[in-house]
């Protein structure tokens, strides 16, 4: 199902491009047709409380076999490298704790959005899908590193950070294969995404995660990635490891579309992380293994 604005496609023109109230029609009429499913929701909600129980989760869990399913061979998967396979979901639950199970939710509902894959030009979407979970993985990292986060929080941070592109290429397709068409390594992705299209991924990515009521830490690292210096909220140290993670994966040519854009996020947010050069340099030795990883748990979740 599509949703059409009036008429962005021809945005070179600026009087083509969609005015501020057109603009946030869309982004709400996005927002009603994109959503996660209840039990995704449930499963945030019951990691998030402290009052649940064992027992609380693991019924949200098997009321979605095809979840469960997935966070079973998730869990079994060599990322884990468990010494015996686990059998019982329960057992899995407990082993992996509430909030990585959570995590292993919103990566199997999304990753149902890239199941057809499909692309377009030099963009695929199981690239994006790689790109996303690599950043999650090298966000994780980081946040081991630098001590500043919970490694489980900035994970789903970095997984979810490119969710409005996501949105573009199924909602707005045409104006989207426009975007890739003129994107090349030395222009930012949300500076042509706003000369085209009058918004940019960052932005309608932050509103649709408010739409969803995700947690105020990735709504904040969704919509602020590509500019990590316009945030001054509670959550910064989530978003500046998220800038970060973006720009090494790019580094790397894990890339969101297809083109290398490795614009390094300002100076000042190494130093507030406490990353020197020398634990830059060890994070960087690390990358090509991490990313192995984080490919492999990209293809287990979209079999």
């Amino acid at each position: 199902m599509g949703v059409h604005a009036t008429d962005p496609r021809n945005a070179d023109n600026p009087h083509d491009r969609p005015s501020g109230e057109l603009i946030e029609k869309l982004f709400s009429q996005i927002g009603e047709v994109s959503s996660l499913p209840d039990v995704a929701m449930h499963v945030i909600r019951l990691a998030n409380d402290p009052d649940t129980e064992t027992d609380d989760l693991l019924e949200a869990v098997r009321s979605d076999p095809a979840l469960a399913m997935r966070l079973m061979r998730t869990v079994n998967s060599s990322y884990y490298m468990l010494a015996e396979k686990v059998s019982d979901l329960r057992q899995a639950i407990t082993l992996l704790g509430f909030k990585e199970v959570c995590n292993l939710a919103l990566t199997a509902y999304v990753a149902r959005l890239f199941k057809e894959a499909s692309g377009y030009g030099q963009y695929t979407r199981r690239g994006l899908w790689n790109h996303m979970v690599g950043v999650g993985m090298v966000a994780r990292l980081l946040a081991r590193t630098c001590g500043k986060v919970a490694p489980q929080e900035v994970y789903l941070a970095g997984l979810l950070h490119d969710l409005g592109l996501i949105l573009i290429d199924q909602y707005l397709h045409r104006p989207f294969c426009r975007v890739v068409d003129v994107l090349d390594e030395d222009t930012p992705v949300c500076q042509v995404e706003t000369r085209l299209l009058g918004f940019d991924h960052a932005a309608l990515g932050e509103y649709v995660a408010v739409k969803w009521n995700l947690p105020p830490q990735l709504t904040a690292a969704i919509g602020h990635h590509h500019a990590p210096e316009k945030y001054d909220g509670p959550h910064r140290w989530v978003v500046d490891i998220v800038a970060v993670a973006n720009c090494l994966c790019h580094l790397k040519n894990l890339t969101s579309l297809g083109v290398r854009q490795a614009q390094p996020p300002p100076a000042r947010l190494f130093a507030e992380l406490g990353l020197q050069k020398q634990q830059l340099t060890l994070i960087f030795e690390q990358l090509d293994e991490v990313l192995q990883t984080a490919d492999g748990l990209a293809v287990a979740q979209v079999r």
